[in-house]
């Protein structure tokens, strides 16, 4: 959806109305015990990480997390501009960089990669956008970006407790 559509009436209210039914839906599942599916719901935005504090947040770090679909994965942003990569199905290594204010990752063979806007939720949560290469926006629409839907990717520093929401980043 783009943001005219969010910015007219019925839109709006049609919106407004499934983000407090989703976050409702969250909230019950907790309180009940059950395990809320990675990508429901983040913490409301703190950050967009722009410039040199998205460079400093991953330079000669390590980090782990999970995909919307719940595959996890480990990344570490070497010093050197490499990037190590691995997830439960295949490993590479590429090179890692930020570019107007997205963190770029591309990989030598077997996988793609492209660039993400990076939100951090808490101290050590952080939301990965991705980019679509065609439109150059993410698929996200501003509106779930600062609300903490539909995220690519949520990750966490490997070397810090993680302080995304229980249970969607190990």
């Amino acid at each position: 959806m783009n943001d005219k559509a969010f910015r007219s009436g019925s839109a709006h209210r049609d919106h407004l109305a499934v983000r407090a039914l989703r976050q409702g839906l969250v909230v019950l599942a907790m309180l009940a015990g059950v395990a809320v599916p990675a990508g429901a719901v983040s913490e409301p935005a703190t950050q967009r990480l722009t410039g040199a504090a998205l460079t400093s947040a991953f330079v000669g770090k390590v980090f782990r997390g999970i995909y919307q679909d719940g595959t996890g994965w480990r990344e570490a942003y070497l010093v050197d501009g490499e990037v190590d990569y691995e997830d439960e199905y295949r490993a590479a290594r590429g090179d890692w960089f930020v570019e107007d204010d997205l963190l770029c990752t591309f990989y030598h063979t077997g996988l793609t990669g492209g660039c993400f806007i990076v939100m951090r939720r808490s101290e050590n949560c952080f939301d990965f956008y991705a980019i679509n290469p065609e439109t150059d926006m993410p698929d996200a629409s501003k509106q779930s970006i600062q609300a903490g839907y539909d995220w690519t990717a949520q990750g966490a520093r490997s070397d810090r407790t993680s302080t995304c929401p229980e249970g969607l980043v190990s």
